[in-house]
């Protein structure tokens, strides 16, 4: 039997299923085991958040709407991710519902990055890459449709939205940046005719 469940609510239950393996192990186990076993899962986490330290300041620097940062320091994880084999061990750090592929998201964050500074065609490619790398990731279609979007091209942009959708994304977010979306862009219309 196949499973129905789409990748965010399958990835949800890994999630939350890892998280309960870890109670029921820390509740079970003696004290001083699992305080050991707790202080060297910090100690890797520290070494990884160290290591990973470019995604997280791309991160931050989104949330400062420093888009071109953003882009670089993404690139550099990016590269980061893809030299070294154990790379997938960094998961914890960018766990996302959409993929666990730390590549594709950083390939779509900087995609985000260059639409957001009005490099749509840059942005496409890497959106793209996001999708090469993991297909069935629904972000990067989302932020397709937006690309689309903003070229005027409302078919697309409702073909990629509903992509987005079909691989899990919530449908009520999806309409509701769509309309954010086209609101603005006749907003920025009306600018332009006045």
């Amino acid at each position: 039997m196949q499973s129905r469940l789409k990748r965010p609510q399958r990835n949800l239950f890994i999630i939350m299923s890892v998280l309960a393996m870890v109670y029921l192990l820390a509740t079970r186990l003696p004290r001083e085991v699992t305080l050991y076993l707790g202080a060297a899962v910090l100690v890797v986490a520290a070494v990884l958040a160290v290591w990973a330290r470019d995604f997280l300041v791309g991160r931050y620097r989104m949330r400062q709407r420093r888009w071109r940062e953003a882009a670089e320091r993404y690139q550099r994880f990016e590269a980061k991710l893809l030299a070294v084999s154990w790379g997938k061990l960094a998961v914890v750090l960018y766990l996302s519902f959409y993929s666990f592929d730390g590549v594709a998201i950083c390939r779509n964050n900087i995609g985000q990055s260059l639409m957001n500074m009005q490099d749509l065609d840059g942005a496409e490619q890497w959106l793209r890459r996001a999708l090469q790398r993991d297909p069935l990731y629904a972000v990067p279609y989302l932020n397709l449709g937006v690309v689309a979007a903003l070229r005027g091209d409302k078919e697309r942009a409702v073909r990629e939205f509903g992509r987005a959708v079909q691989l899990g994304f919530d449908p009520q977010g999806a309409q509701r940046l769509f309309r954010q979306v086209t609101a603005r862009i006749n907003e920025n219309t009306g600018k332009l005719l006045d």
